[in-house]
């Protein structure tokens, strides 16, 4: 279901990241151009590697996705783009039971990454998963939701019970298709400000929005409340209830005040 989910063919370049025992990987390669996986356990890097000891067309990578909290480690970056720069394939797609203790970071790092990725189809905890879909005033409404949804298209496709998994997790999980597209991302005149600024607002979500930035030292010495109310959020909003499009236009605001000091 996951493989049919992503519309994985012969031309595509798949990334299946936490391979785990190889299962996904190996359905994937029956559909694939190539699938590269990674793998950081040492144990199950071993059985994954000879599961699919007889598939050539899949290459796995022994190490960690992630080099910090905002940054995927150049091991898996290298391998992907030398890969990729064949020219033998028409996309690049992330199909993964993502490791659920990394998946919030993961794939806000894969949209910032600047791979031409078509589509997203990742298994994450139902919150998780939640969080990515959610819509402005709901409680699910957080930074990842925001990040996520500047980059792509988001849906909740399946929530899959515990007991579909082996080792079986003690939490639901949900399957999300992602599909990336940048006519979003084009009106962030500075998208590290955009990041910051929206890090910031829900870092005491539970504050008014005026007084959540003016704690953060990047608007040190502006008027939050003046800002707030040049793009038409009122200073005791609270994060949660802020549209996408709203930080949008206070991130470009102080990103031009900035210019023009």
């Amino acid at each position: 279901f996951i493989v049919r989910t992503a519309e994985v063919g012969t031309n595509d370049l798949v990334l299946d990241i936490g391979c785990g025992t190889g299962l996904l990987s190996g359905h994937l390669a029956e559909a694939a151009g190539k699938v590269i996986g990674i793998e950081v356990d040492k144990g199950l890097f071993s059985i994954c590697s000879r599961y699919l000891e007889d598939k050539p067309n899949v290459q796995l990578v022994h190490g960690d996705v992630l080099a910090g909290k905002h940054r995927l480690s150049d091991q898996f970056l290298d391998a992907v783009q030398k890969e990729w720069q064949t020219g033998r394939y028409a996309a690049m797609k992330v199909v993964s039971n993502l490791p659920f203790s990394i998946a919030s970071l993961v794939v806000p790092n894969l949209l910032e990454s600047g791979l031409p990725l078509s589509l997203l189809v990742v298994t994450v905890q139902k919150e998780v998963a939640e969080r990515m879909v959610a819509e402005p005033g709901s409680r699910q409404y957080a930074w990842l939701s925001i990040v996520v949804r500047v980059h792509a298209e988001a849906e909740l496709v399946r929530r899959m019970p515990p007991q579909v998994f082996w080792p079986r997790p003690d939490v639901t999980s949900a399957l999300v298709r992602l599909r990336p597209r940048r006519d979003v991302l084009e009106k962030i005149a500075d998208y590290e400000r955009f990041a910051e600024v929206v890090r910031a607002a829900f870092l005491h979500r539970r504050k008014q929005l005026g007084k959540a930035l003016s704690s953060w030292p990047g608007l040190k010495g502006m008027d939050v409340a003046a800002a707030l109310s040049a793009v038409g959020i009122a200073p005791q909003e609270r994060a949660e209830h802020v549209p996408i499009e709203s930080y949008i236009a206070l991130a470009n605001h102080l990103a031009q005040k900035r210019k023009k000091e």
